[in-house]
């Protein structure tokens, strides 16, 4: 397994130590000493923060739907399969863009996000009892996927209002480019 050092993070990433460590803050994610390493699929998660960053999706927002990603897993127990402190990001490699596949974790949930066949009730290890279950407590796997549908719908909706922006910038930046190899070929 693949692993990188925090400076090596910043420099895949093409960002600065604190732009990364204002991610790790906000999203709440483990941070590890300057010596220590990050599997890969921490880098793959936070590749996938700086996008929707490019795109404007506030950091709030992206959380939430991080958060709200975990708590789904969590409802329907894939918490239980890994004793891993990031179990979370397991299958965060996944870029599947089908409607069975949360986002930023990159988890099939094996149905659909917009569906109503969801089998919850399945648990793959032991954890340590609660004195409530969770349908006591108020929680329920779909409440939790409708709040998830809106979060998502919204970061897409604001990626496809700034999409024609980024398209714009990007042909401007290969015009400074074009203009930069010129003036580099006449000198």
């Amino acid at each position: 397994m693949t692993t990188y050092s925090f400076n090596e993070l910043c420099e895949i990433l093409g960002k600065d130590p604190l732009y990364i460590q204002n991610i790790q803050k906000h999203m709440q994610l483990p941070v590890h000493g300057r010596k220590a390493s990050y599997p890969e699929n921490y880098l793959l998660l936070l590749e996938k923060v700086i996008a929707l960053r490019t795109f404007s999706v506030p950091l709030d927002t992206i959380s939430e739907l991080f958060e709200t990603e975990k708590k789904i897993l969590s409802l329907l127990h894939f918490d239980s399969i890994s004793h891993n402190d990031i179990w979370y990001l397991d299958f965060c490699d996944n870029d599947e863009l089908t409607d069975t596949c949360l986002r930023l974790t990159g988890y099939n949930l094996g149905f659909g996000l917009n569906k109503g066949h969801i089998q919850h009730n399945l648990d793959f290890g032991i954890k340590d009892k609660e004195l409530f279950k969770g349908a006591e407590m108020g929680e329920d796997v779909r409440k939790v996927l409708a709040k998830y549908n809106k979060i998502y719908a919204d970061i897409r909706h604001r990626v496809e209002k700034e999409e024609a922006i980024l398209k714009n910038a990007l042909s401007w930046a290969a015009r400074l480019f074009a203009e930069k190899q010129a003036l580099n070929h006449k000198a």
